[in-house]
């Protein structure tokens, strides 16, 4: 019934009646049985052409591939429009790993309008840092924070140091010094400068983590440089090695490197981030601001505020000469004159007869001045320097986003980075720099000896506000500068002088110092105009 002509056909799908007559008949009998009657070989035919249709349909290539992901997703895949020719999926998504996701709530064409475009879009960065408006606010809330904050300071540190002379002598003219001025003075200028950078950093490692908890909102609104970096840098760690081949290391190694190496800390660092070629670059900034405070403060602690301003009034003709020398900027007319004039008018508003004068104070004065011109000056220089290390060789600086992600122009991961290790660094290095030279002093000892209210509340809450202002201060200094210039983060010490002296003073002063007051306040708006006019610079605008 079934003709065996087709038996040697490497076919699968044959009847089962034809696999027996294979194995009961020889391999001559299928040569022989190719005469076979034409109805036979007709059936046979069709029965072939329908078994070669049903193995043609049944081939791999036929089967269609259907795209089904497994789970739902929040992005949406699109396509490369530069490769359209791409049929893979490793194709679509290594062209451009940028573009090939997108949020599904703004959509292409969809933006927000009013405050939830400031808020969700990366508005309010843009505002803030490409409109001449928006800079404009930007400097000036730093400006009024730095300013405010020096002030809050210096009358923290005279409650501090000067409780006792505050009250003899300020309060039948000022009300606010009997509340605030105690009968426990704290003359050790060396010791507080201590308690009050160890305060500092730990509101600085505060900040980075309120900024790391903020950071969705920081970056919807287009201000993520303000977030402090979480990781270290993927260069940092060294490579493992071969499985079982890593050497073994002691406890207090694996603590060190635990410390050093884990997420987290001030600059992604760990807690104790300590890189030696980041130390190289920060420890003359370290030097300088512990010059810089330490001796500001004995100046503080001897002298009257007066003569405390008058110690320090050539800081802004040397922040000029530094700034000029060191960092190669150019001054104009209208910056030179009104810096001088202001500097000018303030020396004559300070100028006191029949004063009490202590050498301690005028040497720790002028000396402390220079490590107050210089400082923003070698802040400014260690920023550049350690964005340039972060930046990798033949890269650019900046970011530069994809039409579909929003714009952020508050500034590059390096410049982040850079700004955070600063902080740490210097506050870490200053610290380490600073205490050995006050177990040196001697202070330590007069103070186990001589202080009987270390047990009073009021003390240590006027210290704890006096690291508060300490950490606002150096917090908004390298913001300052970084953002504007040296010149104009030295010369906020002129207005704010000219703002304390009348009050610590009890509104009491000679003609001529009111004088020079009035005009002093009238320089520093000559300096604020020429600063407006020459504007931000083009390539930070960018």
């Amino acid at each position: 019934m079934f003709s065996p002509r087709n038996t040697e056909s490497p076919n699968p799908f044959r009847p089962a009646l034809q696999y027996l007559i294979d194995t009961a008949k020889p391999q001559a009998s299928h040569r022989h049985s190719n005469s076979s009657g034409s109805l036979d070989s007709d059936n046979e035919g069709a029965r072939s052409r329908m078994t070669s249709k049903s193995s043609t349909e049944l081939r791999p290539h036929s089967i269609p591939l259907i795209n089904i992901s497994r789970s739902p997703s929040p992005f949406q895949r699109r396509h490369s429009g530069s490769n359209p020719a791409s049929e893979t999926d490793d194709e679509d998504w290594a062209d451009q790993p940028s573009l090939s996701r997108r949020s599904l709530l703004p959509q292409d064409g969809y933006k927000m309008t009013g405050w939830r475009r400031l808020l969700y879009q990366g508005g309010f960065g843009q505002w803030l840092f490409t409109t001449q408006l928006g800079w404009s606010v930007f400097i000036g809330i730093m400006v009024l924070w730095l300013g405010g904050c020096q002030i809050g300071l210096i009358i923290m540190n005279r409650i501090i140091l000067w409780s006792g002379y505050l009250k003899e002598n300020y309060t039948s003219h000022t009300k606010l010094m009997v509340i605030i001025a105690g009968v426990y003075k704290f003359p050790y200028p060396l010791t507080t400068t201590l308690i009050e950078m160890l305060i500092t950093h730990f509101f600085i490692l505060l900040s980075a983590y309120i900024t790391r908890w903020f950071s969705p909102w920081l970056v919807s609104a287009g201000v993520s440089s303000m977030v402090a970096p979480s990781r270290p840098l993927s260069n940092q760690s060294g490579a493992p090695g071969f499985r079982g081949q890593q050497k073994k290391v002691g406890t207090l190694e694996s603590i060190v490197r635990w410390t050093a190496s884990f997420s987290g800390g001030i600059a992604g660092g760990g807690l104790f981030e300590f890189d030696l070629a980041v130390v190289k670059q920060v420890l003359p900034v370290a030097v300088i601001f512990v010059g810089k405070v330490s001796l500001s403060n004995i100046s503080f602690a001897y002298a009257q505020l007066p003569i405390y301003v008058l110690a320090r009034i050539g800081m802004v003709p040397l922040s000029l000469i530094f700034s000029a020398f060191l960092n190669g900027a150019s001054h104009s007319v209208t910056i030179l004159s009104s810096t001088l004039c202001a500097t000018l008018t303030l020396l004559v508003a300070t100028t006191r007869t029949n004063v009490r004068v202590t050498w301690e104070s005028i040497v720790a004065g002028v000396f402390s001045s220079l490590f107050v011109a210089l400082y923003p000056v070698q802040i400014q220089r260690t920023y550049k320097s350690l964005v340039a290390s972060l930046v990798p060789q033949g890269e650019l600086i900046g970011t530069f986003p994809s039409s579909n992600a929003s714009a952020d122009y508050s500034g590059s991961k390096e410049e982040t980075r850079a700004y955070w290790r600063l902080l740490h660094y210097t506050s870490l290095l200053s610290i380490i720099i600073f205490t050995p030279i006050v177990f040196l002093s001697g202070e330590i000892g007069n103070i186990s000896r001589n202080c009987y209210f270390l047990d009073v509340f009021f003390h240590w809450l006027m210290v704890l506000c006096g690291g508060l202002g300490s950490w606002a201060v150096f917090f908004c200094t390298i913001a300052l500068t970084r953002a504007t210039s040296p010149l104009t983060t030295t010369f906020l010490f002129i207005p704010r002088a000219a703002f304390l002296l009348p009050i610590m003073s009890g509104w009491k002063m000679p003609a001529y110092s009111w004088i020079g007051i009035g005009m002093c306040w009238a320089s520093c708006a000559w300096f604020m105009i020429g600063r407006r006019r020459e504007g931000r610079p083009l390539e930070r605008l960018r």
